[in-house]
């Protein structure tokens, strides 16, 4: 998919965040979505429709803004994905593919990652049938070591583990100092299209920042496959 001829990120960029912007931040969107566009339409309702028509989301801009140095990476910017390295050694440039993969940044000293566990299982399966993979990261700013892969072992979250070898320098400024757990949809190439900095301690919340992902995801990808190239070998 993100192969071939090389990819306007600001045009697809634009795309993406005009579609993204549009999808609904939960019952004050559909609230105020009514409110805006009431007699517009000839047709539009009178009144607001019985039961919850459009799915509950969770507003991310608010973690996005420049003043929060936990934020994370720039749309844009690349994570060398030659430093991600498994237990064994291997890289995530290796078995990337051609496909964008959803990384989970994690740390073992983060409680929250251990309480956000099963939005990273729900995510991971979810994106599974979007053929996109979803792995467990970890950006040391020192020599990796085994407690690492013990710590995602005990998550049993169901997906691969990789660590941030250091011995080349640390990780960018922007990707170090991100808060934990945050989800980052990369390309093949390791270029940064989306980012959801954070979760939350009370289970509804999650579930409404891991649809947002979801949605925000397909977006993203629906988008891609209308632009780029098909490319059967995609995988």
């Amino acid at each position: 998919m993100l192969s071939g001829k090389p990819l306007n990120y600001r045009f697809v960029i634009g795309i993406l965040l005009g579609g993204i912007v549009a999808f609904p931040l939960g019952a004050f969107g559909a609230r105020a979505f009514f409110s805006l566009n009431h007699g517009v339409n000839a047709n539009s309702p009178s009144k607001l429709p019985t039961g919850r028509f459009l799915i509950e989301g969770f507003d991310f801009n608010l973690f996005r803004t420049p003043e929060n140095e936990w934020r994370g990476p720039n749309i844009g910017e690349k994570v060398d994905l030659t430093r991600l390295k498994t237990r064994e050694g291997k890289t995530l440039a290796s078995i990337v593919g051609k496909r964008p993969v959803m990384l989970v940044s994690v740390n073992p000293d983060c409680a929250l990652c251990r309480i956000a566990r099963d939005e990273m299982i729900h995510l991971g399966k979810k994106l599974s049938g979007m053929s996109i993979n979803y792995y467990l990261v970890f950006f040391a700013s020192q020599t990796p070591h085994e407690d690492f892969f013990k710590y995602t072992n005990s998550l049993n979250v169901g997906a691969q583990s990789f660590l941030w070898n250091s011995e080349a320098g640390p990780p960018p400024e922007s990707i170090f100092t991100m808060t934990t757990p945050s989800h980052l949809l990369l390309n093949s190439d390791g270029i940064v299209i989306r980012v959801w900095p954070g979760s939350y301690e009370d289970e509804h919340v999650r579930q409404r920042m891991a649809q947002q992902i979801l949605a925000d995801t397909s977006v993203v990808m629906d988008t891609l496959n209308a632009v780029m190239p098909q490319d059967d070998g995609n995988r």
